[in-house]
């Protein structure tokens, strides 16, 4: 099974594939990004650096040190990291990854940084590697359902690299439990985005109108109608602050997660330092707004 073959071909647009490796199986994802391997690695192996492209996250800087990353509402996941070597590869396990007391292999993820032999400005291939080294039979749809959500965090750091390295970041999170069918880009307007063009999304709250709008960088919507069984989201970037928006990464969509269906508003908000408002006091609008918007959709 593969979803993508061979490496990245343009910057910033990942690739990813599934691999059965004997009794492992393994979700692969590369992408080429902007930078020497140092600076990517500060966005990589850093708990602020996760910040950027992934979730908010602690992580101890050496073998044995424990990765604990925050997901809102679904919890959080704890791992130990099991190889260090800036600013080329790390590893981590994450030991009870369906919950304590049910028995599973560890879940190993690697992430490799190395030079892209290029003529041109610098840049960086990340290699994420994750998986199971044994019981493939059972996990290995576990598995392979993760490509989609590592190929969209990878994109992430591209985007973050590309258009906003050197800024101050910030994430806002906002995520409410919705009914069967329920799909918010419908609802806001984004049915039908296509990549590389704009979009805006528009809600109501508390007597005020909201938009945002952006570059569409993914759009993993299907047709009006339908209902996908995993995720249905529009990412958009806004690059300069259009409309009065915090510069940043907006993604709007819905999750199935088991029998959990939910609607979900994240953005990394990317400022220059002494920016005012700051990411922090941004991020804090941002989800005021959006959490009244989900809630007004919803009553």
């Amino acid at each position: 099974m593969s979803e993508t073959q061979g490496h990245p071909a343009v910057i910033g647009e990942p690739s990813a594939r599934f691999e059965r490796d004997g009794p492992g199986c393994w979700a692969i994802v590369e992408v080429s990004v902007p930078g020497t391997a140092e600076e990517v690695w500060d966005s990589v192996a850093t708990g602020p650096g996760y910040r950027r492209w992934f979730v908010e996250a602690e992580l101890e800087p050496h073998v044995g040190g424990a990765l604990v990353t925050h997901h809102g509402d679904f919890g959080d996941s704890e791992g130990t990291i099991t190889a260090w070597d800036p600013p080329h590869r790390y590893a981590y396990v994450e030991p009870d990854w369906m919950g304590e007391g049910t028995p599973v292999p560890d879940w190993t993820t690697e992430i490799t940084l190395e030079p892209v032999p290029d003529d041109g400005p610098p840049a960086t291939l990340v290699r994420l590697t994750s998986g199971v080294a044994t019981e493939a039979d059972t996990w290995g749809e576990d598995i392979a359902g993760t490509l989609p959500g590592w190929r969209s965090a990878l994109r992430l750091l591209a985007e973050y690299h590309a258009h906003f390295a050197g800024r101050e970041t910030a994430q806002a999170l906002v995520m409410r439990e919705v009914p069967a069918g329920h799909r918010l880009t419908v609802l806001l307007g984004l049915d039908g985005a296509v990549v590389g063009q704009q979009a805006t999304a528009c809600a109501e709250t508390e007597g005020r109108h909201l938009a945002v709008t952006g570059t569409v960088i993914e759009a993993s919507s299907g047709p009006a109608g339908e209902e996908p069984a995993q995720q249905d989201s529009v990412v958009l970037r806004v690059a300069d602050g259009t409309g009065g928006t915090t510069p940043g990464v907006y993604e709007f969509g819905t999750l199935q997660y088991g029998e959990t269906r939910m609607s979900v508003v994240r953005a990394y908000l990317h400022v220059s330092a002494g920016a005012d408002p700051d990411a922090a006091a941004a991020a804090r609008a941002v989800e005021h707004d959006w959490a009244g918007a989900l809630d007004a959709l919803l009553a």
